[in-house]
């Protein structure tokens, strides 16, 4: 795909990943539809460090399924037709299984699965119409190995990749819809020691960066012959023999 000239929506685009994933669009000559919920202080960061002109900030609570759909309509009505879709945001908080309650549960598959779906079935009808249309997920490793103190969160993540995979087939073959899966990149406050672990417990023994994620977004807003696949961008923690989280 040609990206200059084209419309994106990046969701959670204040913070983290969607913050750099909509500085590179915008450097592409993309106009960027930049999603935040609470962190409009972090989106208006992000708009400042854009190139170009036509960005358009939109608050939305994705956990909410009429503010989906009104999220999807308002880009689509202010911005035009929206041919890049990045679900990025998501919530990621401890569950432990004596204490998990069914609060964080529904909080956590609204916003990190529900909401990604409802998006992309407001968005999609019109790429077909127009035969063109790049949908990225954002997963994680944690979807296919699980921590046992983060279930419902990891399992939002399993879910994600299994809807990457059917929406792939179900709006082939002019729309192509695959995922990145981050491996140790801007862990959490407070996990230093975790992290340093999952440093040890890879191959590559370092830690990632935005600027890695970017370089997958790239690639697969610019591969015309992928669709329905999963991007591992976890310098082969997952593949890593001795793991042990």
């Amino acid at each position: 795909m040609k990206l200059s000239g084209k419309i994106a929506l990046v969701t959670g685009a204040g913070v983290r990943l969607g913050q750099a994933i909509a500085i590179y669009l915008s450097q592409q000559g993309v106009k960027v539809a930049l999603h935040y919920h609470r962190s409009k202080t972090g989106v208006e960061a992000t708009l400042a460090q854009m190139q170009g002109e036509g960005h358009q900030l939109f608050q939305a609570n994705l956990t909410e399924y009429p503010s989906v759909v009104a999220l999807a309509q308002s880009v689509q009505k202010k911005m035009g037709f929206v041919s890049i879709l990045i679900n990025n945001a998501a919530d990621f908080l401890p569950t432990p299984i004596p204490t998990a309650s069914e609060e964080q549960w529904d909080h956590l598959f609204s916003l990190n699965l529900k909401a990604p779906f409802f998006l992309t079935q407001a968005l999609s009808s019109e790429m077909l119409q127009h035969k063109e249309g790049k949908i990225i997920n954002l997963t994680d490793v944690a979807g296919d190995n699980p921590w046992k103190e983060f279930i419902p969160y990891c399992s939002t993540k399993a879910g994600l990749v299994s809807m990457t995979k059917g929406f792939a087939k179900a709006l082939a073959p002019h729309v192509h819809v695959n995922g990145i899966s981050p491996g140790t990149v801007l862990p959490p406050a407070g996990s230093e020691e975790k992290t340093n672990v999952f440093v040890k417990n890879s191959l590559l023994q370092r830690m990632g960066s935005p600027a890695d994620i970017v370089q997958a977004v790239d690639y697969l807003l610019h591969a015309d012959f992928v669709t329905g696949s999963i991007l591992a961008v976890d310098g082969g923690r997952y593949l890593y023999s001795g793991e042990n989280e």
